[in-house]
């Protein structure tokens, strides 16, 4: 649960590949080559706490997770990557209320350091969800940290501009 902090393109890219409500994919070399098509719905559980209402989730575009074994010798477990990847957000109580967002951004998750705390990068334009920042759409350089147990370490933080998802759809 702690791991589900926060939550961006990575899990989009997993609930998209993985889940039975894949509308199409098309596969690519194994974890390489050109990003895949992606097409689904999803669940709204991934975002816990951080709105007052159900939310539906609708992406279609193009991403792509690279996971590199041993860290890839730059100390990286992987990088995810959106190019054309857009999501649209529903207020499930209200349909009425819904938005469409380019989330082109990339992802890169680094190897344990010495303390066992994971970084994580965000880039570009992703969705992403914090118990302090809420359900976001983060667009500039922004990071999180977990320790080796799941404990948020620190929140997300850097610059650019975040938009508050559960205030625009209320």
């Amino acid at each position: 649960m702690k791991r589900a902090i926060v939550l961006a393109l990575s899990v989009i890219l997993a609930l998209t590949m993985a889940a039975p409500t894949v509308l199409a994919q098309e596969e690519g070399p194994p974890n390489g080559g050109a990003p895949d098509v992606v097409s689904g719905t999803g669940p709204t559980e991934f975002f816990p706490g951080t709105y007052a209402f159900p939310l539906h989730l609708e992406v279609n575009g193009k991403a792509k997770l690279l996971e590199l074994p041993d860290g890839g010798g730059v100390g990286l477990t992987s990088i995810a990557t959106s190019p054309g990847l857009d999501v649209t957000i529903t207020n499930v109580e209200t349909p009425e209320n819904q938005a469409t967002f380019n989330i082109t951004g990339s992802i890169v998750t680094s190897t344990p350091d010495e303390n066992g705390e994971v970084t994580t990068l965000y880039r570009g334009r992703n969705l992403l969800s914090d118990a302090e920042a809420g359900t976001v759409i983060a667009i500039g350089n922004f990071s999180f940290v977990q320790d080796a147990q799941g404990n948020v370490v620190q929140h997300l933080e850097g610059k650019g501009q975040l938009i508050d998802v559960c205030a625009l759809l209320a």
